[in-house]
């Protein structure tokens, strides 16, 4: 008999776990409406019983929730993040174009100062090219026979001497720079008065031909244009002597200059667009033909 049970319960597991939970679950309200106490401990009971559960499952849910609202905060910071950066790249530009229009303009009243203590017939011009071969130098710029630009002009800054005019075309020309190997400039020695020829040697630097071996020279002294020649006003800067070389025989003496002008780093010019010999022929013709009294006439 026993044994017959045993396998009706092991044939009936489930409905038989059902029943007791049942029976079980009406023992406990009864016991609610019975006694108020007992409820309570069994109350407590099924809450320490579930409470891990709930904790895991409350966390677990919290974790979701926070991992896809940082998922989602992530997202809108990084599109707020590239949209800054944007940002930051428009406004640098912005202000690196700003700065360069600031430099641009003070190096333009610059010139355009020194353009009315030089010569009113003085045409402002922008170097747009550079002679990339090692052999020559030369620059090109944005003005030419239409603006009145004619070969072997002066071209000059503010700084000092930069050339002279080589080639020529219709809205460009070639500006042959004082350190190249044929430029050759008359000049003095703005502390002696000595007389030489400015040539280009190349890179950044020229030498002093013909200067006597007499003459007193010192590292340090100062350049300037002779005037000799038409196309240069005199006085404008040439360069500064960096080396002296007295040989011990011959009638001259070797000595090098550096230009005034840093030639690598040219941007705007002038060129001399009358010599001044020009110029002061033309005062001389003025004066001649100012009106005064008229002669008598004869009877």
């Amino acid at each position: 008999m026993r044994i017959r049970s045993f396998f009706l319960f092991r044939r009936y597991t489930i409905p038989t776990f059902v029943i007791l939970l049942l029976l079980f679950a009406l023992i406990l309200m009864s016991l609610r409406v019975k006694q108020r106490k007992g409820v309570d401990f069994f109350d407590a009971f099924l809450m320490e019983l579930t409470s891990p559960f709930q904790k895991a499952s409350t966390f677990v849910i919290k974790t979701v929730q926070g991992v896809f609202q940082n998922y989602i905060i992530l997202i809108h910071l990084q599109k707020e993040n590239a949209m800054l950066k944007q940002k930051i790249v428009e406004l640098q530009k912005e202000n690196y174009q700003i700065k360069e229009m600031a430099y641009a303009n003070e190096r333009l009243k610059r010139l355009l100062q020194f353009r009315e203590k030089i010569s009113s017939s003085a045409i402002a011009a922008e170097v747009i090219g550079q002679d990339p071969s090692s052999w020559f130098k030369s620059v090109t710029i944005n003005k030419g026979e239409k603006d009145g630009v004619k070969q072997s002009m002066a071209v000059i800054s503010p700084e000092g001497v930069v050339g002279q005019i080589l080639k020529t075309a219709s809205y460009h020309s070639t500006v042959l720079l004082i350190t190249d190997y044929n430029s050759a400039i008359d000049s003095v020695i703005q502390r002696t008065r000595a007389k030489a020829i400015v040539e280009g040697i190349g890179e950044n630097r020229c030498q002093l031909k013909y200067l006597l071996r007499s003459e007193d020279v010192t590292i340090g002294d100062i350049v300037v244009t002779s005037g000799l020649g038409g196309n240069f006003p005199k006085g404008l800067m040439v360069g500064e002597i960096r080396k002296v070389d007295k040989k011990e025989h011959g009638i001259f003496q070797q000595a090098e200059l550096v230009p005034s002008v840093d030639l690598t780093k040219l941007e705007e010019i002038l060129v001399i667009a009358e010599s001044p010999l020009l110029q002061q022929e033309d005062k001389g013709k003025k004066v001649k033909k100012s009106p005064g009294r008229m002669a008598p006439k004869k009877k």
